[in-house]
């Protein structure tokens, strides 16, 4: 191969890849900051730049969108929680339900950026990919668990379990509710094995009640 056939050579730099890393951070610590006092549309990218300190296109070059903005949030969020706490994801839910309460419970540890990830990713017009993939794996979860059941009896149990088990739960229990993580956890927890036990007794969404039937 003559050296004009030759893929061009790429160069990685670690002082660069820290600085990028850092302006990010940068960004993504205004954003926390900004949503903790202001609603979602009273902040602006202008803002973000400005508490950051460092120019408008520079947010855009790290950040393209509000997409990006939450993606970048719920990965560091999700790097937190592996490094200081090993919380990997579950593979079946069971361990959901025995992680369950330790995550909410260690969620308070970081609640400017949890608070900040689920207020930003309320919308459903606009979930990151990173919440889709999360709700593609409780689904996966939930056939390894429970394989008898028909692929919707699935899909109804992935969907209540990607509820109760999120950030947005998290802070939902905790502002309006006035429940601390540990509370909240050992409460969703709970939820997780009885409504598991349920299910596995043949306690189905649209299934007839045991009481049915019965005289009054």
């Amino acid at each position: 191969m003559s050296t004009d056939d030759q893929p061009p050579r790429r160069y990685s730099s670690p002082l660069r890849e820290s600085q990028t890393n850092r302006t990010r951070d940068l960004i993504l610590d205004a954003l926390t900051e900004l949503l903790a006092v202001h609603r979602v549309d009273e902040v602006s990218t202008k803002q973000i730049a400005e508490r950051a300190g460092v120019s408008l296109p520079t947010v855009y070059r790290h950040f393209s969108d509000r997409v990006a903005l939450v993606e970048g949030l719920a990965d560091r969020n999700d790097q937190k929680m592996v490094a200081l706490h090993g919380l990997e994801r579950p593979a079946t839910i069971e361990e959901l339900a025995s992680l369950a309460e330790a995550f909410f419970r260690r969620t308070d540890d970081h609640a400017p950026e949890a608070t900040a990830e689920a207020v930003l990713n309320a919308d459903p017009r606009h979930y990151s990919a990173g919440s889709v993939r999360r709700s593609g794996e409780m689904k996966q979860a939930v056939a390894r668990s429970l394989p008898e059941l028909g692929e919707r009896d699935q899909h109804h149990f992935a969907a209540l379990m990607r509820i109760l088990v999120s950030v947005q739960t998290w802070l939902r229990m905790r502002e309006e509710f006035g429940m601390d993580g540990t509370e909240s956890g050992q409460v969703v927890s709970w939820a997780l094995r009885t409504l598991l036990t349920e299910v596995r007794n043949g306690s189905l969404p649209g299934s007839a009640s045991p009481d049915a039937g019965r005289e009054g």
